[in-house]
């Protein structure tokens, strides 16, 4: 999710200055020249612990032993860490010294010189009142949330989960329980696609499937009043039965039909009942790269994301890369590391059938129009598997 508004601290955090270690609360000045030869020896006059006030207040040549997080008492200026005095192992008592009824030594020897404010959190050193502690636009993650929770904000205004109605069309598609039949396909694209726009954050809604009849794709349709963005899956090519744009520019508007690009050239773009429609290619490669490219930023755009493309880098070819008949290519890479420089190669079979291709690389290898990559040459790479892609 992505912050709406600017979020304002109520509180500093931390609300009130306290001890980064676990020692002894001081004044600075008494301990000028203090080191393991020359140490300097202080009364201990109160034990602090987290989540509890001093009771004194700390004056010259006095300490507080004091816990990691406790306030600093009154008087004390900076914080002696245990490992920076003799009782580096405090709970092992010295009999020669003098001790308190408790048994806990009443002195304690400082063995290094420490500058005033040292070892101190002090009050709002991290979050200050008043300032914004995150902007709008903001992509909560797990920091975010601990900042939030830290200046104790416990809702805050965000941009909406996009709801993105999927239909998939054909008479050829049948759902995945379906025994299957000679001739028939399985709905894999809608899934695929539902899995892409959860991960992004969306709201996907699978149709049931519409066949290849005006009445049907009308009857899908109807079920996408409250979507964002409608994405049909399926004929948008030329065939007889490729209805999707003749429905929507009788029922809407056709703003473009067909991209001079490949995989997915077929892809038509309009309006219907004031929602856009995207609709996507029946080919699965051609679905999910068209998905990659068009959809996936309108619907991060929609829920307030401004990185709203995939990750490009910069790799070397490892064999000859070219564009197909004159169009802006994407073809499907793996990469691996080769004497120092990061290469990539074709997964082999680029035919938009082949889901399994997509599975098989780490992302799509772009190839301008009319263009050739030699191999050695620097390529762009639209990666699509970035956890993988970081382990290399």
């Amino acid at each position: 999710m992505v912050t709406a508004a600017n979020i304002v601290a109520r509180d500093n955090v931390p609300a009130f200055a306290n001890s980064a270690y676990d020692g002894y609360a001081v004044q600075a000045s008494n301990l000028y020249g203090a080191s393991t030869a020359t140490p300097i020896t202080l009364d201990v006059v109160d034990e602090i612990q987290a989540g509890h006030t001093g009771s004194v207040q700390i004056k010259s040549g006095q300490a507080a032993r004091i816990m990691t997080g406790a306030p600093v008492p009154d008087g004390a200026d900076a914080i002696v860490p245990f490992e920076s005095t003799d009782r580096v192992d405090w709970g092992r008592l010295d009999t020669s010294r003098p001790h308190t009824a408790d048994n806990e030594p009443t002195i304690v020897s400082v063995l290094e010189t420490i500058k005033p404010g040292e070892n101190i959190r002090p009050s709002g050193g991290d979050v200050r009142a008043g300032n914004i502690v995150l902007e709008a636009g903001r992509t909560l993650g797990a920091p975010e949330i601990g900042v939030l929770a830290s200046v104790g904000i416990s809702s805050v205004l965000v941009y909406p989960r996009a709801v993105v109605s999927l239909l998939p069309t054909g008479n050829e598609i049948v759902e995945l329980d379906t025994p299957l039949k000679f001739g028939q396909v399985r709905n894999s694209n809608a899934w695929a696609l539902e899995a892409a726009a959860t991960s992004i954050g969306a709201n996907p809604r699978r149709l049931p499937i519409a066949g290849d009849s005006v009445e049907e794709l009308r009857s899908g349709l109807a079920n996408t009043a409250d979507a964002h963005i409608i994405v049909t899956i399926g004929g948008v090519s030329m065939g007889d039965f490729d209805l999707v744009k003749n429905v929507l520019g009788t029922d809407g508007q056709i703003d473009f039909w067909q991209i001079n690009m490949r995989p997915g050239k077929p892809l038509v773009f309009g309006q219907l009942n004031n929602i856009p429609l995207i609709g996507l290619p029946g080919n699965p490669v051609s679905s999910m790269v068209c998905f990659a490219l068009f959809v996936r930023p309108a619907l991060l755009r929609l829920m307030g994301h401004t990185d709203v493309t995939h990750p490009r880098i910069r790799s070397c070819a490892g064999e000859r890369l070219e564009s197909s008949s004159g169009k802006r290519t994407f073809i499907r890479v793996k990469l691996n590391h080769e004497h120092g420089n990061l290469v990539c190669r074709s997964v082999g079979d680029q035919d938009s059938y082949r889901m399994s291709s997509l599975v098989a690389g780490h992302g799509l290898a772009v190839i301008p129009e009319d263009a050739t990559v030699e191999v050695g040459e620097s390529v762009d790479v639209m990666v699509l598997d970035e956890q993988a892609v970081l382990r290399l």
